[in-house]
């Protein structure tokens, strides 16, 4: 049975379906950022300075481990970047689903409102017609 909240229900389960995808790959970014700064500090593990060789290695392996903890920079604002999206989109969804829960429970009461209607007009007709059999019965 319809209600006149039920174009509405219908549009608020379309929103809330979609603010549920944007949670997950928000979900999923702030998982990828959280793996790239874990590899960007275990490959800054793995670098070490030379104890012996040429200049050159030594220069080559600190420019490196400058670049590396650039990167690791770079990781960690990404990371801070897809926490606040992360947030954002969860206050979304959660906004989202009050929105819905709510026009669901008004449509909700207003077909509970018209199925106590109409079980009231069929209590009615039945006693109209138990009245007219009870009249037409002979005695």
């Amino acid at each position: 049975m319809k209600s006149k909240y039920t174009p509405l229900v219908k549009l608020k389960k379309k929103d809330l379906d979609t603010c549920e995808q944007e949670v997950i790959k928000a979900n999923l970014g702030f998982n990828n950022a959280t793996i790239a700064l874990e590899a960007s500090y275990a490959f800054l593990s793995t670098l070490s300075l030379p104890v012996n060789g040429s200049m050159s290695e030594f220069l080559q392996i600190q420019s490196m481990i400058t670049a590396q903890h650039e990167t690791i920079e770079r990781n960690i604002q990404a990371l801070a970047m897809a926490k606040a999206h992360q947030l954002q989109t969860k206050r979304q969804f959660k906004k989202a689903m009050i929105e819905y829960e709510k026009f669901n429970y008004l449509q909700t009461q207003e077909l509970e409102v018209h199925k106590a209607k109409i079980k009231k007009e069929e209590a009615k007709m039945l006693d109209e017609i138990g009245v007219i059999t009870y009249k037409s019965e002979p005695l």
